[in-house]
């Protein structure tokens, strides 16, 4: 039986930098129905990971989940467990359900390294979700800028969700001065699931990679990366987007709904150093959690291949 790795909008992408024959020989090796047992022990060894969602409405998240290390345990290959403990009020636990595909990224912001599960929800218990493994595969350290855990304990509770439609000037300085941000997208399908291709990824680079246009509007450059194109294939079909941000000082979290559009304008990528494209996303939605994050990073240094900002 032919496994079915990619979709229509991650075919078109890939085949458009030329990488289509090297993608099919290297998915042979590359992607799994199954975590290997390095994948296993990775995720249980990490303190945080990231899961993309879709709420009843059609909107995809993109949430942090911490705990001490073993909160995410694998019992087989095929399984990952996740104790996500009191998360009430959060749309992407309210209201995901058994069977809802989900997008699952594991990362190591202290050595780079990363792994990427797609999988469903098969089981809900208080507290905790299993998840049923569809494709695990590992993604490279590119753009990941390298920090720890200085601190877990959080002195406070944090404070409620403010919810408003267009960025703020304290949005606008996190924003501007952040090198990493999380995105979530999905694919909409119509036969047995409403959606498919749920995922969640990291994106990195210099402080101020990220543009912001106007408070409704922000401007990312796309890297080359591992020409996958998970994330831009789905937003070639859906715009639908989430985006993450995290200030790693303070614990604050910034989640920004929108539609995202690729702009594949040499032109206007030649504006920003290393882009191949670039993705606009006119925002919707915004909501600030202050100190939401019980963990605090402390900064090491930056990706060795992230583009030199200085030479625009």
């Amino acid at each position: 039986m032919t496994i079915k790795h990619f979709h229509e909008g991650e075919l078109r992408l890939q085949n458009q930098v030329g990488m289509r024959e090297k993608i099919d020989m290297l998915t042979k090796h590359l992607m799994r129905d199954h975590m290997p047992d390095q994948h296993r022990d990775f995720f249980e060894g990490l303190e945080y990971i990231f899961l993309g969602t879709v709420d009843r409405l059609g909107l995809p998240h993109a949430t942090i989940l911490t705990g001490p290390a073993g909160f995410a345990s694998s019992p087989d290959p095929k399984t990952l467990i996740v104790q996500t403990g009191n998360r009430t009020g959060l749309p992407a636990f309210d209201q995901i359900a058994i069977g809802q595909p989900v997008g699952v990224l594991g990362i190591d912001l202290s050595n780079r390294r990363r792994n990427r599960m797609h999988g469903r929800v098969s089981a809900m218990d208080d507290g905790q979700i299993s998840i049923t493994v569809v494709q695990s595969y590992g993604n490279c350290p590119k753009y990941i800028n390298l920090r720890d855990i200085c601190d877990s304990g959080m002195t406070s509770p944090p404070n409620a969700a403010e919810v408003y439609g267009s960025l703020d000037p304290q949005d606008i300085e996190l924003i501007t001065r952040s090198d990493t941000f999380f995105i979530a997208s999905y694919v909409r399908d119509g036969s047995d699931a409403p959606y498919e291709g749920v995922d969640v990824n990291h994106r990195g680079g210099q402080p101020g990679f990220v543009s912001v246009n106007s408070a409704t509007q922000i401007t990312i450059p796309d890297y080359r990366g591992n020409d996958l194109y998970n994330t831009f294939g789905n937003l070639l079909l859906n715009p639908d987007a989430a985006l993450l941000f995290i200030d790693f000082e303070t614990g604050d979290q910034l989640h920004l709904h929108g539609t995202a559009k690729l702009i594949e304008d040499p032109a206007a990528a030649a504006a920003h150093p290393g882009a191949l494209r670039l993705l606009q996303v006119t925002i919707s939605g915004v909501t600030r959690r202050t100190a939401a994050t019980e963990l605090r990073w402390q900064f090491i240094e930056t990706s060795p291949v992230n583009p030199d900002l200085t030479q625009q």
